[in-house]
């Protein structure tokens, strides 16, 4: 008798399971496996056949699409340890790298952010949009309470405080980037938030041994007829156009 196969995924059988081609949208479908020794992009055609590969230099992120002219823009997990790698739930979102490259694999451009998370965007003018995170200045940060103490939560949900992270807190931020790094523009959460009355904390703890992570926006998304970005703050049940 064989070996009984010890990854759930494989025993349970991957590809396509079934398809109703009278009734299927057309196209194709775009992914990733989303695990760290993968870095290989797939397009699948209604019959679950590979139609093409792309063979990238990261492992994916969250985010990643064909655009207009037919590149693919793809967000990429770069290995550096940064505020996000302490939150297990943001590890998984944790993106750092956004390259746009063609048909055939080539890169034709690469942009790093360490804090990225969640989304890029391209956006008509050929500039990136990325959503990060970043640490909120400390005179706004102790204006900021609510939420749940980090003792109360699960165990093994947070990763130990390096002691460099003592007592900072953080929130999302925008920026909108050239392919070259170069940054146009920042919209940050912690200058149009109010500390006091959209104050909800994902998590707060004692200052000795807290990381308060205050307010996480998802998702990001340019609106044409207002020429603007609308987002939803989800812990602070907010809704904000910028």
């Amino acid at each position: 008798m064989a070996a009984i196969e010890q990854n759930t995924v494989k025993r349970r059988g991957v590809g396509l399971i079934a398809a109703d081609l009278q009734r299927v949208s057309p196209g194709f479908t775009l992914f990733a496996p989303h695990f760290v020794e993968n870095k290989i992009v797939y397009l699948i055609d209604l019959k679950g056949e590979v139609v093409h590969t792309w063979n990238l230099p990261y492992p994916p992120g969250l985010s990643g699409y064909l655009t207009e002219r037919g590149t693919l823009l793809y967000n990429g997990r770069t290995p550096e340890q940064t505020s996000l790698s302490r939150l297990p739930f943001m590890q998984v979102v944790k993106g750092g790298a956004v390259l746009e490259v063609d048909w055939n694999g080539r890169v034709l451009w690469e942009l790093q952010n360490p804090h990225q998370h969640h989304h890029a965007i391209l956006l008509r003018n050929g500039n990136v949009l990325l959503h990060c995170l970043g640490e909120v200045p400390g005179q706004i940060a102790q204006r900021v309470s609510g939420g749940m103490a980090e003792s109360n939560t699960g165990s093994g949900q947070y990763a130990a405080l390096e002691a460099d992270e003592v007592g900072k807190m953080y929130s999302d931020y925008i920026v909108e980037m050239t392919p070259k790094g170069e940054t146009v523009w920042e919209w940050r959460s912690w200058d149009h938030l109010d500390p006091v009355t959209e104050s909800y904390l994902m998590v707060i703890s004692s200052p000795a041994s807290g990381q308060p992570r205050w307010s996480f926006v998802s998702p990001v998304k340019p609106e044409k007829s207002y020429g603007s970005l609308a987002g939803r703050w989800s812990q602070a049940s907010t809704r904000q156009r910028c």
